[in-house]
C-alpha cells in the first residue's frame, strides 16, 4: 500500500507483522478451477433448499464483493499457500482455523476464495475478506466451536506454521458485539505478537445458510482503529445472500 510519508521503525516493524497475518489468512479469489479437500474437482452449486446452497468453484468467486461495487477502496488479490496454522492449545484451534488459508480447517471447508481491499479513505486500513462453504451441519458447528473457543482463551494461545514461517503469539482474546446480518454472526479482538511486534485484529464471521464469510481487519497505521468497515460488511454480505438466493432457484 503506497504511503505518502516515510514509515518510521514503528510502521515498517507493523507492516512486517502484518505481512505475517495476512498470509495466514488470505487467499486468492481469481485461482483457476477449484478443488474439494480431497483434491476432486468440483461441480457447480449443491441445491438444498432456499437458502441452504453449497457455493462451490466460479460461484462462490462471483459472491465476493468487488471494488467496483464499493467506494473508496482497493482490491488486492493475494495468493499465498494453503496453511493451516496449529495451536498450542487444543482448546483455541477454532481461533488458529480463522487465521488459516484454505479448505483445511475443522470441519473441513469445501471451497473457498478471497480478496483483500485496502481502504483509500482510511490510510493504513486493510480488510480481508474470506468465503467458505460447508456440507451438511459444518458451517453451524464451526460457529459453535468459535463461541466455544472465545469463552476459554481469553489469555491467548500461540500458533505456528503460518505461510511466512513465523509463529504468532495471541496475547489476548476479547469476544465484541456482532454487526447485524446473515443467520448468525460472531466478533473477536485478538492481538497478535510476532517478530517482536504487537497487532491488534478485529475478526468477524457471517454465517448465511452452509457459507461463511470472514473479514480479518488490521490498521497498520493506527493499530487500535482495527475496525470493520460497515460499508464493506454490509456489501459483502447482502451479495453472499444473492448469490446463494441464485445458487438456490438456478
Amino acid at each position: 500500500m503506497p504511503l505518502t510519508t516515510r514509515p518510521t521503525l514503528g510502521q515498517a516493524a507493523a507492516f512486517a507483522l502484518a505481512a505475517v497475518l495476512l498470509t495466514g489468512c488470505t487467499s486468492s479469489g481469481d485461482r483457476e478451477g477449484s478443488a474439494s479437500p480431497t483434491g476432486k474437482p468440483l461441480a457447480g452449486p449443491q441445491k438444498a433448499g432456499a437458502g441452504m446452497a453449497v457455493l462451490r468453484g466460479d460461484t462462490i468467486r462471483k459472491a465476493l464483493v468487488t471494488d467496483s461495487e464499493l467506494r473508496s477502496y482497493q482490491a488486492q488479490e493475494i495468493s499465498p499457500p494453503s496453511t493451516r496454522p496449529t495451536s498450542d492449545r487444543e482448546e483455541c484451534r477454532p481461533l488458529a482455523d480463522m487465521t488459516a488459508s484454505g479448505t483445511a480447517r475443522t470441519p473441513a471447508a469445501v471451497d473457498f476464495a478471497g480478496r483483500s481491499f485496502v481502504s483509500t479513505a482510511t490510510p493504513g486500513l486493510t480488510t480481508t475478506v474470506s468465503l467458505f462453504s460447508y456440507e451438511g451441519d459444518d458451517a453451524r458447528r464451526t460457529f459453535a466451536d468459535v463461541r466455544k473457543a472465545l469463552a476459554t482463551c481469553g489469555a491467548g494461545f500461540t500458533t505456528t506454521g503460518s505461510s511466512a514461517g513465523s509463529a504468532v503469539k495471541y496475547v489476548s482474546v476479547k469476544a465484541e458485539q456482532a454487526p447485524d446480518g446473515g443467520d448468525e454472526a460472531v466478533s473477536w479482538r485478538m492481538t497478535g505478537t510476532a517478530q517482536g511486534t504487537s497487532m491488534p485484529m478485529q475478526i468477524t464471521a457471517v454465517r448465511q445458510g452452509r457459507n461463511v464469510a470472514v473479514f480479518f481487519t488490521l490498521n497498520l497505521l493506527d493499530p487500535k482503529k482495527a475496525d470493520l468497515p460497515e460499508d464493506l460488511h454490509g456489501r459483502q454480505t447482502a451479495k453472499l445472500a444473492q448469490a446463494i438466493e441464485s445458487a438456490a432457484t438456478s
